[in-house]
């Protein structure tokens, strides 16, 4: 398996504890709802009779070990934690004795064991029953393991009194609980931290021997815990103590002479990597939990869980969005919601990097607004890519293809630009639905209007919509993904009156038919600005995105000058470059405007203003969208209807070679933190 160091923060209690475990990336946690294994029987914690006789399940297999999903068998592995991947602890009495100190119990706090002790413990950080936080010290690779099991029994009604974790002894025997002859073999699983004790008043520790001989198994045994406290216990990967161990009974129909029985005694007998599985699996499939998987900028990784379902500022979350072999870059439709406070979205790589804020946005967005843009993002080698939150906000994520070498199997298709064109415009001509009915006005809500779009083809399309009557979103795409209920996929958000815009790959090829779906009345606005075809064009090469163009900052003759009304400016994408597919922002404008991108003798020969736009923004926002920028010659230039700064970022350049081409894939949406990840 391949293993990636992560640490974990979930919020079990009311408020959040840090724990680091390791994570097995191979082999991720379903997300909620998509569990990989049969459902097993719900625990059913209306029976609280004490299981005075238990039937241990079958051990887990490497199936359901892989996965985490344990909540039907008990993990199990060979006594000695070292060989399962656990660091060994210092010997008993090893070196100096005046190092060790016997507290009549366990060595624990021994000035030989600090090292050791500081290196694995974790303490609880929230009351859990009546343990008070800080009591229960566990180590922290399995921490999540035990608060998560003594979380959930509490919270459905089981009495916990007390809680014991960590204590450095040994198993018992004949020297009792002191290890004399000073062989870690004999250390208990409570000196790794891998065991913990509940309630022992009321959960004897015992040995069962029937008096005339008989079956010790048909014996029942003292305790006050009920079969949900043990499959709760199972499903965070815990064995029971009161199950005995080798060679005891595992259910009353077993025949043995005399069986140990230890029900306060609760203990994690997998491997680091299996602990990291079975907490994810738990943590990712409760509804009650959001979970992101958050990259650091060091690199680390965490598994953040909270209870608000809320990205924090700075968080950098790793989205996997399916990615096909061969692939080196995804094409996807990002979008901003829920944000208090304005900011913006950026797509990165997960790698490590120097801390602080990147130096691009593909998304910015102002307080309560739900704003879309599409985006190409390098892969990294695990073939995933980083979401970049500057606020608390939401991100979800469509994917719409991939960039990827051609094979046998996949045809990749190449990129032609396109003079940009208006081919659709709901204020001057009529909406036109499937049933061949057509009438003038806005595209009502709830309904699909065919789009001005023939045959079997691939298309760029800057989708614009104005005087909007509510806040609502736009979906576009082959006729037959709209079959009259609400797509799974948007690509366009807005609110209000004013005019928004986004570009949209708009594939065809399954119907030969474009079709849009609006979630409120609206007009709408349809560019073509390119095609994508398996015969002819441009090949993609992504590339670590680059700021070409910010009027904001002082560069060549301009010092934070903003572009004027009717202004055309020169966008410079680098030597040599010719088509580039770019990001554009917007923002600081005087009054509601749009600006539009083209080659600069076409923006230069206009009189009045452009037949198209690349961008809308309100007085005083910002906005971005992405965009084609192609040099006939003439160079690549900017013009705005109104006052404002304008800025440009490349995230991939268009080139003559067709090393790698477009992957149609979906719509589907892979990510949206609105629901955990």
């Amino acid at each position: 398996m391949n293993l990636r160091p992560i640490s974990l923060t979930l919020s079990l209690s009311s408020l959040l504890a840090a724990i680091s475990i390791p994570s097995v990336a191979a082999a991720d946690a379903a997300r909620p709802g998509t569990t990989t294994l049969p459902e097993p029987p719900a625990i059913d914690t209306a029976n609280d009779e004490p299981w005075a006789f238990p039937v241990r399940p079958d051990n887990c297999d490497d199936e359901q070990l892989a996965t985490g999903d344990v909540r039907a068998c008990v993990v199990m592995g060979w006594n000695d934690p070292t060989s399962r991947g656990w660091p060994a602890p210092p010997a008993p009495r090893s070196g100096d004795p005046d190092q060790w100190a016997w507290n009549g119990y366990s060595y624990s706090g021994s000035p030989a064991l600090a090292e050791w002790e500081e290196s694995i413990l974790s303490e609880n950080a929230n009351r859990i029953g009546r343990v008070r936080a800080g009591r229960l010290q566990t180590h922290r690779d399995v921490a999540v393991l035990f608060e998560g099991f003594l979380t959930d029994v509490v919270d459905n009604g089981y009495h916990l009194d007390d809680a014991h974790g960590y204590g450095y002894r040994c198993t018992g025997g004949s020297g009792g609980w002191d290890c004399p002859s000073g062989n870690s073999a004999g250390l208990s699983l409570h000196a790794w931290g891998l065991a913990i004790d509940i309630n022992a008043g009321t959960n004897p520790i015992v040995t069962l021997r029937d008096a005339d001989g008989g079956n010790a198994c048909e014996i029942p045994m003292e305790t006050d815990m009920p079969q949900w406290v043990i499959q709760t216990a199972e499903k965070w990967g815990l064995y029971w103590g009161g199950y005995g161990f080798s060679g005891d009974c595992s259910s009353p129909d077993d025949v043995r002479s005399s069986t140990y029985r230890d029900p306060p005694h609760f203990e994690f007998r997998g491997t680091p990597d299996v602990a990291a599985q079975i907490a994810r699996f738990n943590l990712r499939n409760n509804p009650d939990l959001g979970c992101y998987d958050v990259v650091d900028t060091d690199g680390t990784e965490r598994l953040r869980c909270n209870r608000e379902f809320s990205v924090e500022a700075g968080w950098r979350v790793a989205i996997d969005p399916g990615a096909p072999e061969g692939a080196v870059a995804a094409v996807v439709n990002l979008t901003a919601t829920g944000a208090d406070e304005g900011g913006f979205l950026t797509l990165e790589s997960c790698a490590a990097r120097t801390p602080g804020m990147p130096a691009t946005s593909n998304v910015n967005y102002e307080p309560g607004q739900s704003v879309a843009n599409l985006a190409t993002v390098a892969l990294d080698s695990d073939g995933r890519f980083c979401i970049y939150h500057d606020t608390s906000v939401h991100a979800v994520v469509d994917v719409v293809g991939f960039i990827a070498a051609p094979t046998a199997e996949v045809e990749s298709g190449w990129f032609t630009p396109i003079a940009p064109v208006r081919v659709g415009d709901t204020r001057k001509r009529e909406v036109c639905h499937r049933d061949g009915s057509c009438e003038s006005g806005p595209i009502v809500a709830g309904s699909v209007a065919t789009l001005p779009v023939e045959g079997e083809r691939v298309l760029l399309a800057n989708l614009t919509v104005t005087d909007n009557t509510s806040t609502g979103y736009v979906s576009a795409g082959d006729c037959s993904l709209l079959d009259g209920s609400v797509p799974e996929w948007s690509n366009l958000n807005f609110a209000g009156e004013n005019a928004r815009a986004n570009l949209a790959i708009i594939d065809t090829s399954l119907s030969a038919s474009a079709c849009a779906y609006t979630w409120a009345d609206t007009h709408l606005i349809v560019d073509l600005i390119g095609e994508i075809s398996v015969e002819s064009g441009l090949g993609w090469q992504p590339v670590e995105p680059e700021r070409v163009l910010d009027t904001r900052k002082c560069a060549d003759d301009r010092c934070a000058i903003p572009v004027g009304a009717g202004e055309v400016i020169a966008v410079d994408l680098g030597d040599g470059v010719d088509a580039a597919i770019v990001n554009v922002t917007a923002t600081g404008a005087a009054e509601d405007g749009f600006a539009t991108l083209a080659p600069c003798a076409v923006l230069e020969s206009v009189t009045g203003m452009p037949s198209t736009s690349t961008i809308n923004v309100d007085a005083g926002a910002t906005a971005a969208n992405l965009a084609i920028a192609s040099d006939d010659g003439s160079g690549v230039c900017l013009w705005a209807s109104e006052e404002m700064h304008l800025i440009v970022d490349v995230q991939s350049l268009l080139v003559p070679e067709r090393d790698l081409g477009f992957v149609s894939s979906g719509p589907s949406r892979v990510y949206d933190g609105r629901r955990g990840g």
